[in-house]
């Protein structure tokens, strides 16, 4: 882990941390892009990247309010999307505030991981995810996710639940107005990125996309819906909202309606005419 070691390998708060904690408390009176705080604590803990994400329980939806990556995105799959719903499993419904889950200690048997969370841990060699709670309110849970490519120090955990109360706090005592102006912005992020990037189905298959998920794609782009896409490959829904999912990691994407509209643009099916072109020849 970088820095905030101790002697004998007990994990101890440094000036880094000290310094992303008052960058945190600078965005709660605006004057911060989330961002900008949440890459501080992100490289302050030594996580590889992170998200601060809204789930809806009624909905089993959720939304990212701020990511931060590391890593270089033309070498590895960034991270786009929040996985406490697919981590947490009935932890999710019951989360005290500054409450704080490790996927490794505290997460479900691997075998019974959702096949998003395994695909996107696998790839980015993720040794450990932890889920901080910042805010619980009704059916709303906003979540500190963190991503670790190394595994965490001992006592790392603990050191993490002391400081969460205080994230917490500011967290909740946040200017009005500055979550939602987060969430909007990473929409529009997300649907300019949509709009700008190599097409997803053009033959370099950007996005890694497997067999099935290329045929996914491939109805998507004619217009028809995950019902119908079910029929046409004769699988059940759970299997299509499966494979929904996995498209939506490796794309950036938030849901179907997005998908839609990026695979029906004309330079997604000229891409997808020179692949079969391609495949016919």
């Amino acid at each position: 882990m970088n820095g905030g070691k101790a002697h004998r390998g007990v994990w101890l708060p440094n000036t880094l941390h000290a310094r992303a904690i008052i960058n945190f408390i600078h965005w709660s009176q605006g004057g911060l892009v989330l961002d900008a705080a949440l890459k501080g604590i992100v490289e302050a803990f030594g996580a590889e990247c992170g998200v601060i994400s809204r789930l809806w329980l009624n909905k089993g939806a959720h939304r990212v309010a701020a990511r931060a990556d590391t890593r270089d995105p033309a070498v590895s799959r960034p991270l786009f999307l929040s996985f406490a719903n697919d981590a947490l499993g009935p932890f999710r419904n019951m989360p005290k505030r500054a409450s704080v889950f490790s996927l490794r200690e505290d997460g479900e048997d691997p075998s019974d991981l959702s096949p998003v969370l395994v695909d996107w841990v696998t790839h980015r060699k993720i040794k450990d995810i932890l889920f901080v709670c910042l805010d619980h309110q009704g059916g709303e849970i906003d979540f500190l996710e963190l991503h670790f490519g190394q595994t965490p120090e001992p006592g790392f955990k603990e050191a993490i639940e002391q400081i969460a109360p205080q994230l917490s706090e500011t967290y909740q005592s946040r200017r009005p107005g500055l979550v939602t102006e987060a969430l909007s912005r990473q929409t529009v992020s997300t649907i300019r990125k949509s709009t700008t990037d190599t097409p997803i189905l053009s033959t370099g298959n950007p996005a890694g996309l497997t067999r099935a998920e290329w045929r996914v794609c491939a109805l998507v782009s004619r217009g028809i819906s995950p019902q119908g896409i079910g029929t046409e490959l004769g699988i059940g829904p759970a299997t299509v909202r499966t494979h929904l999912k996995h498209i939506y990691s490796k794309t950036g994407l938030d849901n179907f309606h997005m998908l839609a509209r990026r695979l029906v643009s004309v330079e997604e099916r000229e891409a997808l005419h020179g692949k079969q072109h391609q495949a016919r020849a």
